[in-house]
């Protein structure tokens, strides 16, 4: 059973394109010359655990939003890095920020984004901060799942939970075990 809800308030989405011609590392890791398109998302919103009427959250496996959130944090390696995520004046609140940076290239695309989270950069370098990654995910999939967006917010959250998704599969491949 899929149980949704959403528990996001005030949400706000904005979105920057831009492109460039310059040097990027490919594919084989050389220097090459070419267009560069760059695109920079911020999804806002205030988390609670709001329930959707109807839902039946007396399954074992519904975790409102908020309470999600402070399990990731607290699972982060770093306690100082997730205490500034939190921001303790308003812990409730969240910005994501996604860079994502796309070059085509003779041998596939070059693709590659970076997070921010309340300010703070979360690269995935350690498995702790993996839950991190799964939250964001979790909460991308369920604004495009649960709240009604005009197309074009809806093709940049998209855009966001796919990368978060391409981001955390490549580091899972690519771990130490």
């Amino acid at each position: 059973m899929n149980i949704s809800f959403t528990g996001i308030n005030n949400l706000k989405i904005k979105a920057l394109k831009f492109d460039t011609y310059g040097s990027y590392l490919n594919n084989t890791s050389e220097i090459v010359q070419g267009d560069k398109y760059y695109t920079l998302v911020s999804i806002k919103a205030d988390l609670d655990g709001t329930i959707m009427q109807g839902e039946n959250t007396n399954q074992a496996e519904f975790v409102p939003h908020i309470t999600q959130y402070f399990e990731s944090l607290r699972k982060l390696k770093h306690f100082v890095l997730a205490q500034r995520i939190l921001k303790l004046d308003a812990p409730g609140e969240i910005e994501l920020i996604m860079k994502h940076f796309n070059a085509p290239d003779n041998l596939g695309n070059v693709d590659m984004a970076t997070f921010n989270l309340n300010g703070e950069d979360i690269p995935l370098l350690h498995r702790n901060v993996l839950p991190l990654y799964s939250f964001l995910a979790r909460f991308t999939k369920d604004i495009l799942k649960c709240i009604e967006l005009p197309e074009g917010a809806r093709k940049y959250v998209k855009l966001v939970n796919d990368s978060i998704s391409r981001e955390a599969e490549e580091f899972i491949e690519n771990i130490n075990l």
